[in-house]
């Protein structure tokens, strides 16, 4: 069969030799590795069909299952409309939904709550400071609610739990807080007595007490294999060994569980997901049958072929020959360029010549949220319209950006007055930041005047002379355009001094305070600069919720999606691979997630770096596949 018979027999709805294989396969297990592109939710819709209409089975005894609420209704109703809604009881679902439903079910569940994400945080601030610590970062919080999920995860027992005594101080990435790595057993015991004690569970209680249930209690664990005769799961290689195990209680004893998934997308190893899950099921079940979906019919051959080479570094993954039902189409561009600033001059003027349909069909694909951040300033000082997917935080609203605008907003409410001062918000932001060793008693009020300042401190000299040197130096902000003024207070002030070592999420403070700086350039006004950040805040909410305009996006966040063009910018190394992958299994995640933003194109993909460019771009800037630019002095090696 010719590919472009193939193509044509898919779009009328005919399955490939693979897919009808699948689609057809009754009795016992099997797994699917779907490639990107592959056509699996199709696959999964005409399979609960083929179960209905060929082999008798009850459309409510079929349960599918997968991760997101978004995925699951996409499914149900493209299932709907195939069937034109004669089957409306076939039980679509995430895994957090169905496993909340049969935990519920349990004798005294039947009131439980799931914590909320206020609550999480607020717990966590207490457990810590029984522990004796405070003031941790929002990395550190992150990292600290993924170890505390990796813990549970572990199927600790509800005594270990509250003893602490399942966890250690290993695997704490990020955060260099040594009391708080040693204190983790206890601030863990803390945390989980006070989910108990209040009755609330979060998403990891809730897998584990669901697979207690199941393992306990026997007549609840028939009850529920008595209601699903044929299980259907979803994006299998994001699946936690806890929630596999699940599944696996939920199909004995016929074991009529049909998994389907791609180990070169797994993405998710901070919630304790990983590709190794896949050869796991073929090793749970020997006699399962493996059908690889070899064919992508989203993208262009070039972005095929240039996407298949680069996973194939990875080691830890099955071998796969994907082959494009788009033969032909554009070449990949490669295009490294001096600095960053030229680099997104570019990215700017390629959006800029594009219709606005064409801006419609395309996204910008980043490693890190940061990253979109950045971008979305310079869009919206363009006047380029653009979406955001996923959870985006304005940078201005970041502890960073608030500081420096303080520090210039004092200045300027101190600068030309007799006597010299600001607001005490403001100065309770700035004064310690860095370590001046200044008491907010000496503050005053709502308004915080240098002279009392002094009197304050009128017996301790050198304190004075700290004062005298911080307003000196807010003078000479006073008169400096805001990008300069930010250097200066990060430079001569000493605010980079309190930046450094200090982390969030995928990167650093001081690389925030980079971005936020570098959006300062061009203004000449503190005032053209608030009214930019107000500008740009609403420019931001409305995005969220926008369907016009290019699309922002992560590269966690982009999986399941598809664009016509995709531009992925910085891939440069410390950012891809990020710096924090340490060990070949983080690396080869890093690379899986190049390897997702790239199969998001159909016809155009573009990936552009500056300075020195990634490790990952080594073999594609050799490609065939691949049409590199080199437009300094900068190498792709």
């Amino acid at each position: 069969m010719t590919v472009k018979t193939q193509n044509k027999k898919q779009a009328l709805g005919e399955p490939s030799p693979a897919q009808k294989e699948a689609i057809e396969h009754v009795s016992g297990p099997m797994q699917v590795l779907a490639g990107p592109g592959s056509g699996k939710t199709y696959l999964i819709i005409r399979r609960i069909c083929h179960l209905i209409c060929h082999h008798g089975i009850s459309s409510d005894k079929i349960l599918v299952i997968t991760f997101t609420k978004a995925a699951a209704l996409e499914m149900k109703e493209r299932f709907f409309r195939l069937t034109e809604g004669r089957y409306t009881n076939v039980n679509f679902g995430t895994f957090h939904a169905v496993y909340f439903r049969i935990l519920k079910s349990g004798k005294g569940m039947e009131n439980c709550q799931l914590i909320s994400a206020k609550e999480k945080r607020a717990y966590l601030k207490h457990s810590l400071a029984v522990c004796g610590i405070e003031d941790i970062d929002a990395e550190e919080e992150e990292k600290l609610f993924q170890r505390i999920s990796r813990a549970k995860s572990s199927n600790a027992t509800e005594s270990e739990q509250e003893a602490g005594s399942n966890v250690g101080q290993d695997d704490f990435s990020g955060i260099g807080n040594e009391t708080l790595k040693k204190q983790f057993p206890a601030v863990f015991a803390e945390y989980c007595r006070l989910m108990k004690e209040n009755g609330k569970l979060d998403f990891d209680d809730m897998i584990l007490l669901c697979h207690r249930l199941l393992s306990k209690n026997k007549d609840m664990l028939s009850y529920w294999q008595s209601r699903f005769s044929h299980i259907l799961a979803d994006e299998f290689q994001d699946v936690s060994l806890l929630q596999y195990r699940i599944l696996q209680q939920l199909a004995a004893p016929e074991r009529h569980l049909f998994v389907v998934g791609d180990d070169d997308q797994s993405i998710y190893g901070f919630r304790g997901a990983g590709p190794d899950i896949m050869r796991q099921f073929l090793q749970d079940y020997p006699d399962a049958k493996l059908i690889f979906l070899d064919q992508n019919y989203r993208c262009g051959e070039k972005i095929v072929q240039a996407a298949s080479l680069l996973i194939s570094d990875n080691k830890n993954r099955f071998t796969k020959n994907l082959k494009a039902n788009k033969p032909g189409g554009e070449s990949v561009k490669l295009k490294c360029f001096a600095d960053w600033e030229r680099e997104t001059d570019y990215l700017l003027q390629e959006l800029k010549d594009m219709s606005y349909k064409e801006l419609g069909e395309t996204a910008i694909i980043c490693r890190t949220n940061v990253q979109t951040l950045r971008l979305s300033g310079l869009l919206t000082k363009n006047g380029l319209p653009f979406k955001l997917y996923g959870k985006m935080d304005n940078l201005l609203e970041h502890p960073v950006a608030k500081d420096i605008l303080s520090y210039l907003q004092f200045a300027e409410d101190s600068f030309g007055k007799q006597q010299a001062g600001g607001k005490r918000s403001d100065f309770l932001r700035i004064i310690n930041r860095p370590c001046r060793y200044i008491r907010r008693e000496a503050a005053g009020n709502s308004i915080v005047w240098k002279q009392n300042l002094l009197e304050y401190y009128g017996e301790i000299p050198y304190m004075q002379k700290k004062i005298e040197i911080f307003f000196a130096g807010l003078n000479r902000i006073a008169f400096l355009r805001p990008y300069l003024a930010a250097d200066y207070v990060r430079n001569a002030m000493g605010y980079n001094s309190y930046l450094e070592g200090k982390r969030e999420g995928d990167g650093t403070w001081m690389e925030v305070a980079d971005k936020v700086q570098e959006m300062m350039r061009g203004f000449s006004s503190l005032k053209e600069w608030k009214e930019y950040c107000r500008s740009y805040t609403g420019q931001l909410n409305k995005a969220a919720d926008k369907a016009e305009g290019v699309s922002l996006i992560t590269m966690h966040s982009a999986k399941g999606l598809e664009y016509k063009t995709v531009f992925i910018p910085d891939v440069n190394r410390k950012l891809i691979p990020h710096n924090k992958a340490r060990n070949a299994e983080q690396i080869e995640e890093e690379r899986r997630l190049l390897y997702v933003a790239m199969t998001r194109a159909k016809e155009r993909l573009e990936i552009l770096c500056s300075g020195q460019p990634s490790y990952f771009l080594d073999q594609l800037s050799l490609s065939p596949y691949v049409a590199a630019a080199v437009s300094s002095s900068d190498k792709l090696v």
